[in-house]
């Protein structure tokens, strides 16, 4: 079942059986709030959690209840989401309920001991007193709600920072091979298939479900067709069952089956479905490709996977078209002074700030959707072709393309190829029309005015880009327009974890084979397990992962230096070589880091400073290097929401702009541009000193090593820097490429007075 359809059952449930029969036991409409939100903290950090229903008598709470489809189990899972809900709110909310329609149960939130039916309204304030919950207890509920301080939890894979939702739809981990009928999950080995590998398919299924397991597969981009082993299209492979297993926490069975795909011809896309068959019943069940498809279709490229060289040694300027200059005042349609209005900027500001860039040391620009639509930010698309007004023309585009290719600046357009603004006219067309070849280029709940959108945005309809015709169109159509007819060097990937990997790799193969070295990178929040699946479709993935991580560290101090100096490890063993990690310390959709750190710039610089020490592409927030900040949260107190246009204020110009800051990226850019060993992946940990928060490392390649030193401490600092056994050791003087300041090395040490959070890039004195 599809999450759009999980959620459509569960408010059927909530619709049809739970809220009768509140109103039968005499609770008013007004005591029961929907979805309701709470605000939790952990030391400095903040998020929201949510609920289905809440009910509140006397404006205290009395009950917090889960609703779940009824063909969905009430797990142990949702049981430890619901609890911990009840336990946080002040005053607790004595009981809290699960329920699927066809199975309601009712826990005591102290004892956690089930007391039987949902009491009636006269009934409950029996449960209603002032009683404080424990602080073990309390301190688990956030221990549930907040993952550990690793960012790696092998059950939620997440920050601290992302947003959790208490209903048990939005549980990262609810998809397993124990808790679904066939599970394939691209579960295929290796992961980088070359015409050299025979391929390893992996199924796990019920037990007993099935007794046989068949592969249908096709070589020639058709798709594979075929049901109860016999083929319609392609080929077949019967998978034999080769294990059973137990699952450690419950009792239930698995059945591990497997088969061996052929090798394949270099640049061979390889595209299967799976069928499970149960020949006594004659029944048929095919694999999902994701938790949001039907009947999957898999996929996967024969290559030598390789990723753009330029792209790993990129340093990008992400600027948001129309909140960084205006260069062009014909053009200021509508324009407010509200963070949703337009507020002016454009693509003549941008060609006039070219030099500005350029001698700043980025080497690329990644421009927000200019496409015509219904918004500022340009993600409500009407004409996927065409520039907005509001920011010029597609005339002015190739201009600003060529100039900055004459400054020897690449150019990356964000290409959105997961929805539309609802008033597209292929969209309302198949809104009019069932008939419309554009009908099934969406996918329509309830026609014409349910379906699945972006986000919960409804106006942002969802594409389906795996029906053909709409593949087409968004890939050789939009895609191949502006690399053929503009020469862009790069796309940026909006939302890529809501199309199918099926997509990607036709996506990969039609572009490479226009352009080879062309950077297709992803916008994936998903955790690195997640993202990883990416690898051999696009090049590489904004990491948002580590991004939080910066945050705990450079900001609260809610990490250690080993703790981040673990995550970044975790990340380069997770990652195939080539696939590039886009490193940034904030962007149009989070609140800026220097608004976080209350304006600390010295936290912004030391964490820059250990950005621009990493491997993968740089990221920089366009007004980050001049003191851009915002001027109201991203998060809203009162209401749970998220206002992502408080973090694109506009750009600061002459005077306003912090100089200091500026003269500092600078120099961070050119560093990175001339010592290789601060973009490689080996570094070499001198120090690692949680308690007085200091981290010495070193950075190498083949030709050069840097020794980069941090103190995340607000106070000054003496250290000695052993330097025995490494190259460094040899040499006589060291310099700090910040300031100059030079340091001897005696019997392989260095001496160092660190200044509150100062970082420092020391190489050998020429």
């Amino acid at each position: 079942m599809d999450k759009f359809t999980k959620a459509k059952y569960r408010n059927l449930v909530r619709d049809k059986y739970i809220l009768p029969k509140l109103y039968k036991l005499g609770y008013k409409e007004e005591e029961i709030t929907f979805d309701a939100k709470l605000l939790v903290e952990k030391g400095r950090r903040k998020i929201y959690v949510n609920t289905d229903l809440l009910i509140m008598i006397d404006n205290k709470p009395a009950m917090v209840i889960s609703v779940r489809a009824g063909t969905e189990e009430l797990t142990e899972h949702n049981k430890e989401q619901v609890i911990s809900y009840a336990r946080l709110l002040n005053p607790v909310a004595p009981l809290f309920v699960m329920s699927n329609g066809l199975k309601t149960e009712v826990y005591s939130t102290y004892s956690e001991q089930i007391i039987g039916g949902i009491p009636s309204k006269d009934k409950i304030t029996e449960y209603l007193k002032e009683e404080e919950i424990s602080n073990t207890l309390k301190d688990r509920a956030l221990d549930k709600v907040f993952s550990s301080v690793s960012l790696w939890d092998e059950i939620y894979r997440k920050s601290p920072y992302h947003h959790v939702n208490m209903r048990s739809f939005y549980n990262p981990g609810e998809k397993t091979s124990f808790n679904t009928d066939l599970f394939h999950n691209y579960n295929y080995s290796p992961n980088l298939p070359t015409d050299n590998d025979q391929v390893s398919i992996r199924v796990s299924s019920k037990r007993k479900l099935i007794d046989r397991l068949y592969l249908y597969y096709t070589v020639d981009n058709t798709f594979p067709k075929g049901e109860k082993g016999e083929v319609v299209n392609g080929n077949k492979l019967e998978l034999k069952r080769k294990y059973t297993e137990a699952d450690p926490q419950e009792d239930r069975l698995i059945d591990w089956w497997e088969a061996k795909l052929p090798a394949q011809e270099k640049g061979t896309r390889v595209r299967y479905i799976i069928e499970g068959y149960d020949t006594k019943n004659d029944r048929s069940y095919f694999v999902e490709d994701k938790v949001d498809s039907q009947k999957g279709s898999f996929s996967y490229l024969v290559q030598d996977y390789q990723t753009p060289q330029w792209a790993k040694e990129a340093i990008v300027y992400q600027i948001f078209i129309d909140r960084f200059c205006d260069g062009d005042p014909s053009n200021n349609y509508d324009l407010g002074y509200t963070a949703t209005d337009y507020q002016g900027g454009d693509l003549q500001g941008i060609i006039d700030s070219l030099d500005y860039i350029k001698n700043l040391g980025a080497t690329a620009i990644w421009l927000s959707p200019f496409y015509e639509g219904m918004a500022y930010h340009g993600y409500h698309i009407t004409n996927f072709l065409k520039v907005d007004k509001h920011f010029g023309d597609n005339k002015l585009l190739k201009e600003l393309i060529d100039q900055a290719h004459s400054l020897d600046i690449k150019v990356i357009l964000d290409f959105v190829p997961n929805h539309c603004s609802k008033d597209h006219p292929f969209f309302l067309e198949a809104q009019q029309d069932k008939e419309s070849e554009y009908y099934n280029w969406f996918n329509f709940v309830n026609w014409p005015d349910e379906y699945e959108d972006f986000c919960g945005v409804k106006e942002l309809p969802h594409i389906n880009n795996d029906y053909p015709s709409a593949r087409d169109y968004t890939i050789y159509q939009q895609a191949l327009y502006w690399v053929k007819n503009y020469k862009v060097d790069g796309l940026r990937m909006d939302y890529a974890y809501g199309l199918s990997h099926d997509f990607w790799t036709e996506f990969r193969m039609g572009l490479k084979e226009f352009k080879s070295d062309i950077y297709i990178f992803g916008e994936v929040w998903e955790g690195p397990g997640i993202t990883r699946e990416f690898a051999g479709e696009l090049d590489g993935c904004f990491d948002f992962s580590l991004v939080w991580s910066f945050r705990e560290l450079f900001i609260h101090s809610s990490k250690t230096i080993s703790d981040f100096r673990d995550d970044v490890d975790y990340l380069i063993d997770v990652y195939p070589d080539e696939f590039i990690l886009g490193r940034f310390l904030d962007n149009h959709d989070m609140t800026r880091f220097l608004w976080e750190a209350e304006g600390d710039k010295r936290k912004l610089k030391l964490a820059a400073l250990c950005q621009f020490t990493l491997a993968g592409t740089q990221f920089i927030y366009y007004g980050t290097e001049v003191g851009v900040s915002q001027h109201n949260d991203c998060r809203d107190d009162n209401t749970g929401g998220i206002i992502f246009d408080y973090s694109r204020d506009f750009m600061l110009w002459g005077e306003e702009q912090d100089k200091d800051l500026y003269h500092f990226y600078q120099k961070l850019c050119q560093f990175r541009k001339e010592y290789g060993a601060l973009r490689s992946k080996e570094r070499i940990d001198i120090i690692v000193d949680d308690n007085n928060g200091i981290w010495v490392y070193i950075k190498k390649n083949l030709d050069q090593e840097v020794l980069v030193i941090i103190n995340n401490q607000d106070n000054k600092s003496d250290i000695e820097v052993d330097l025995s056994g490494q190259n460094l050791s040899q040499e006589d003087q060291l310099v700090d490429l910040l300031n100059d300041q030079e340091y001897m090395i005696r019997d392989s040490k260095v001496n160092i007075t660190l200044n509150p959070l100062e970082g420092k890039i020391l190489v050998v004195h020429d």
